[in-house]
Parts: C-alpha cells; structure tokens; sequence
C-alpha cells in the first residue's frame, strides 16, 4: 500500500466583485493501490459533505507510515 497527496479545489459559495466563484485549495493524503482507487476513495469521502469540488492533481508519496496511535 502506498500514500497518495490528492489535491483538489472546492466552489466556497462566494462570489467575487468580479462576479466569479472563489474556490478554494484543499489537500488529502489518502492510502491506496493505485491511482483509480484512491479517486475512488476520496469521491466517496466527499461525496455530500461539501458543493462542488475538483480533483486538480493525485501523486504517490514516499511516505512509509502513517502512525495514528501510539
């Protein structure tokens, strides 16, 4: 299993003085196989809890580990 940093950009609501929908930047590290099944993953975490989003960038990591718990 590897880790991947997904990047993504989400619609805040807002609107600026220009009249375009502010986005804003957002990052996940998601664990998986291969690129297919972390865009897997992180649309069916986002799936609901926010309005739009786009995946902008996946890469592999060369984190090892992620240590949750001691």
């Amino acid at each position: 299993m590897s880790y991947y940093l997904v990047k993504t950009t989400f619609e805040t609501g807002e609107v600026s003085k220009k009249g375009e929908i502010i986005q804003k930047p957002a990052e996940f590290l998601v664990s998986g196989d291969s690129v297919l099944e972390v865009e897997k993953k992180i649309g069916e975490y986002l799936r609901g809890s926010i309005g739009g989003y786009e995946t902008t960038r996946i890469s592999k990591t060369k984190i090892e580990a992620v240590v949750h718990e001691i």
